[in-house]
């Protein structure tokens, strides 16, 4: 496809490119990633004469660049020419051809590099998974990978035209299976016994529910459908009983791809669930995980309220009286550091059936483990977690959910586990993959292991992600990135951990099982400030005080002209976050200093107070540069947990003075603070780097930032405030924008009914394809568990 640089760039730019190729300064060892190219192409051609040429063709050529390595005089090129898909070539210095290398020796290469001291002789564990994807179809068209749902419905609704004796027969069987809390749903298998039988009862029945004589009598109605075969389950009206029969025998007769997804979609199938997220700290009064799952507790939360909502008014729809139960299951923490991580059981506030149910670790003895250990040490629990939760969870259940969803590595490994033994429907959700948001943590995992473990977790990533039913992302990004730079999930494609492990095909990414759903937020809590009589006058004046006058442990720095509108930010102070970053930045620009203040609400004050390394050295770091700049009469720093409604009424305040909301994390998968401000109706500006460009359009809804560039960065957020003093509309233009954005696509309702209605289209996908042709698979996954997950986990105990 690529023989040579003129596949790329014109013959009068060649030269030019060259000469910055082979003129690149190397690290150790000889490996530049694309921020690294772009960065030192930027400076080439400042210093370039514009008369010696145009440098676009190279431009557009180096944003699809990831990676440029030095390996025996050559240079090997990772070009990224679409999405899910890399091309991998070498370039010498004698001529332009391009050597095409497979992804087997790009990988050796790029071992020996990063560890020369390997024996030559030394071979590396090879995992290549795709010769298991031959068991269903496939998507052909990058563009339409985290649109699973779209492409099932379509196959299958066109395997049911093409081959109606085996499908139908299928649908037939699947209907009648269903039962919910004991009992028997939609088909009464004595009175309706095959398809041909199901087609003429179909027929009987259109003719009754169209002739009706008592329409408002749905008890009477449902007695008549009993004696044709059609049991519960078919709605709660006569004209929604109707229209889903009706939708049946349409798909029967003439299948099509929506009309499917909507049957599929009102089949009552869901009234238990199960969400996973193990490593605990999680509960609901200053129980909001450590460290750095505070976003996952949140959304966790918000999405059972949420999911409970939904379910009971689809099963209503459906015409049952089931209320749904839904349980949180993490870990039971006996030293409770005075929360309730040592409650087996605790209901959600303002729930009707939703539970955190815990479950503690296991020592091999079988003593319970009492204190908290870090999400990066759990590895060696989980297998034993996994039969103790089963348990638990039947006995609240009173058997098996209908739904497992697994949240984060840990807890999509424990779904994995459930859904074998279970054989129950698997959900996954990331959250963050670790392996994108450290750099280089596979290259130098040897390194990285002692604190991290991501030999560990990189391999219980790639059994949960192979083993799930579906999977569900925020944004698009998180699975394939954007048209130049790798996805989360893409990174798992080909890598390698030298002397471990080499990956040669770790995810197809064209099967079906990715889906987009970005989460909401809780709008009871997150409104916009314009809304004065929801707000509470005492929370207004409390939060006041915390944020702009409070003076004790928790809060440092007293304002010096309080009334200059706020940047304001909230994280934790995680590398990753790059809070002390937006600091540096800030005391460096004298033109924004001179218009805001910085609030930011962040951990703790005292590094001696946090129990995180990496935390404690970014308080000092956030220290010194406060110190190096003077930054206390400019900055005020919380460092204070917030609850949720509070938080909530901070977001008002800061748009009560025209303030704004700043996100310049290095990376961010998602953006849950993003969507809360937005909500509130204060105006963003976050990151470019992940989940909010699929948030925010920027410079309609928000803007977008390079936090690698903070000059840059700190120069839109003076040119921002400066035309809001010209013109007060600019500020609430955004603002306006803003809530429009999050209200029409980030909400926890749209959430639920995506994420049911993937259950139900996925669970007859599950039911249809045979489990015999997966069966490779599940071996292969087990054999990976047993053999080196489960080996090298008991090694941390």
């Amino acid at each position: 496809m690529y023989e040579d640089l003129s596949s790329f760039v014109d013959e009068q730019e060649i030269p030019l490119l060259r000469e910055f190729l082979f003129n690149l300064s190397w690290p150790v060892p000889p490996l530049l990633l694309r921020n690294d190219i772009l960065l030192a192409f930027h400076h080439f051609s400042q210093q370039r004469d514009p008369k010696e040429g145009d440098l676009a063709g190279s431009w557009r050529f180096l944003r699809k660049v990831q990676e440029i390595m030095l390996a025996d005089d050559l240079l090997i090129i990772i070009y990224r020419h679409r999405r899910a898909n890399c091309r991998i070539f070498a370039l010498n210095a004698d001529n332009d051809h391009l050597i095409n290398i497979s992804v087997m020796d790009f990988l050796t290469f790029k071992e020996r590099l990063v560890r020369p001291g390997l024996p030559p002789q030394q071979r590396t564990l090879t995992i290549n998974l795709a010769p298991f994807y031959d068991y269903g179809p496939g998507l052909k068209d990058p563009h339409t990978i985290g649109q699973g749902i779209k492409f099932l419905n379509r196959h299958m609704s066109g395997s049911l035209a093409n081959n109606p004796d085996k499908w139908n027969r299928l649908l037939y069987e699947f209907l009648k299976l269903h039962q919910l809390h004991g009992t028997q749903l939609l088909l009464d298998a004595a009175l309706v016994r095959g398809p041909e039988e199901l087609e003429e009862a179909l027929a009987g029945a259109m003719d009754f529910l169209e002739r009706c004589r008592y329409p408002d009598d749905v008890e009477k109605i449902k007695q008549r459908l009993r004696k044709l075969g059609f049991l519960d389950g078919w709605g709660n009206s006569l004209p929604r009983i109707l229209e889903t029969i009706h939708m049946l025998q349409d798909i029967i007769e003439q299948p099509d791809e929506a009309n499917l997804e909507e049957f599929l979609s009102r089949i009552p199938m869901v009234s238990k669930v199960a969400l996973l997220s193990p490593h605990g700290w999680f509960g609901q009064d200053n129980v909001l995980g450590r460290p750095d799952t505070g976003g996952q507790v949140v959304y966790i939360l918000d999405q059972a309220k949420a999911l409970e909502d939904f379910l009971s008014e689809d099963l209503r729809d459906a015409g049952l009286e089931i209320e749904p139960k839904i349980l949180i299951i993490t870990r039971l923490i006996p030293e409770n550091e005075g929360t309730t991580s040592d409650q087996r059981l605790e209901k959600v506030w303002d729930t009707r059936n939703v539970w955190i149910l815990r479950v503690p670790f296991r020592h091999p003895d079988n003593s319970v483990v009492t204190h908290w250990i870090s999400r990066f040490r759990i590895w060696p629990y989980l297998d034993q977690f996994a039969v103790d939760a089963e348990e638990e969870i039947r006995r609240e259940l009173g058997g098996r959910p209908d739904l497992l969803v697994g949240n984060y590595s840990d807890g999509n490994l424990v779904a994995t586990r459930l859904s074998r033994s279970m054989g129950v429907i698997q959900c996954n959700i990331a959250h963050a993959l670790e392996k994108s948001k450290y750099l280089f943590s596979d290259l130098y995992w040897d390194q990285f292991e002692p604190e991290y473990h991501f030999s560990i977790q990189f391999m219980a990533d790639l059994i949960a992600m192979n083993q799930a039913n579906f999977i569900i992302t925020s944004t698009a990004q998180e699975i394939t990135g954007t048209d130049n730079s790798i996805g989360q999930y893409e990174s798992y494609q080909f890598f390698t951990m030298p002397g471990l492990l080499n990956v040669i095909s770790g995810i197809n990414l064209f099967h079906p099982r990715f889906n987009v759903i970005p989460p909401g937020v809780n709008q009871e809590i997150y409104f916009p400030h314009t809304q004065k009589r929801r707000r509470s006058a005492r929370m207004r004046k409390a939060v006041t005080r915390l944020l702009f006058e409070q003076e004790d442990q928790d809060c440092l720095g007293r304002l010096e002209n309080p009334g200059l509108p706020p940047l304001f930010t909230i994280a934790r102070l995680d590398r990753i976050k790059n809070l002390t970053g937006l600091v540096e930045a800030f005391g460096q620009d004298e033109k924004l200093r001179q218009r805001v203040n910085l609030v930011m609400v962040a951990s703790v004050v005292d590094p001696e107070r946090s129990k995180d390394a990496e935390e404690a050295a970014e308080i000092r770091k956030m220290h010194a540069i406060l110190k190096q700049y003077n930054l206390h009469g400019r900055v005020r720093w919380i460092g204070k947990f917030l609850g949720k409604a509070e938080t909530g009424e901070a977001y008002r305040l800061m748009a009560d003075r025209g303030g704004v909301f700043v996100q310049p994390a290095l990376f961010e998968a998602f953006g849950l603070t993003i969507l809360e401000a937005m909500h509130s109706g204060l105006p963003v500006f976050a990151t470019q780097f992940g989940g909010p460009l699929e948030i925010i359009e920027h410079e309609q809804s928000g803007f977008l930032v390079n936090p690698t560039d903070p000059a840059v960065m700190t120069a839109r957020l003076t040119d921002f405030f400066q035309r809001c003093e010209e013109d007060s509309r600019y500020w609430q233009g955004f603002s306006r924008r803003g809530l429009e954005r999050a209200r029409s696509h980030f909400t926890w309702q749209r959430h639920c009914r995506k994420l049911t209605r993937l259950t139900k289209v996925y669970g007859f996908w599950r039911y249809s394809i045979s489990q015999q042709a997966k069966m490779r698979l599940n071996q292969y996954s087990e054999a990976l568990y047993h053999l080196f997950y489960k080996e090298r986990a008991e090694k941390i105990r």
